[in-house]
């Protein structure tokens, strides 16, 4: 059955080892292969440690369980401008992954949902995200909720220990009003 709660610290494991899945199998089209098998779970999850240890509203992360397994995590905020300062008048989904074992199967929808109810609860109406160009699925998925892809694009590196590798696009999307969705 799935259940979608509020992370704790104590999921830092469980969370990176499902963000690295989705990771490998979401980008395996469009990111290095060496880069995607040098994630290292351990590293993954004592950053999100620090990261929910300094999570403050308006920001927040969510998990999805199945069995008491986490299979997918949110993260939502201030939507942040490209000059590194947030807007903290529009809301922004930071991170939504879930396993590949779970597509299409209502956890990213649940996420999503959770996500954006917490935004419109801390006053956020208008709903903001970036997402690789060359990800069609996950682009379908947030135009169901009624993003629209808004003509924000930025060019991102891949990692830092793949200085060489071409830059990513991604394009921006934008939820008006996070209410209706």
């Amino acid at each position: 059955m799935l259940r979608i709660r509020t992370a704790t610290l104590d999921d830092s494991d469980q969370i990176a080892r499902a963000h690295i899945r989705t990771w490998q199998a979401a980008y395996a089209h469009a990111l290095p292969a060496a880069y995607l098998a040098s994630f290292d779970p351990s590293a993954w999850a004592q950053r999100r440690r620090a990261q929910l240890a300094e999570q403050t509203p308006p920001s927040e992360c969510f998990v999805a369980e199945v069995d008491d397994a986490i299979v997918g995590h949110a993260t939502v905020g201030p939507f942040r401008d490209p000059d590194g300062t947030h807007d903290h008048r529009v809301g922004e989904i930071l991170a939504i992954y879930v396993v590949p074992e779970q597509w299409s199967a209502g956890v990213g929808a649940a996420l999503m949902r959770a996500g954006l109810n917490y935004l419109v609860g801390q006053g956020l109406t208008e709903v903001r995200l970036w997402v690789i160009a060359d990800n069609p699925r996950a682009r379908r998925f947030y135009e169901r909720f009624g993003y629209i892809a808004d003509g924000g694009s930025r060019m991102e590196p891949v990692g830092p220990d793949y200085p060489d590798a071409a830059p990513i696009e991604h394009v921006r999307y934008t939820l008006r009003d996070a209410r209706s969705a």
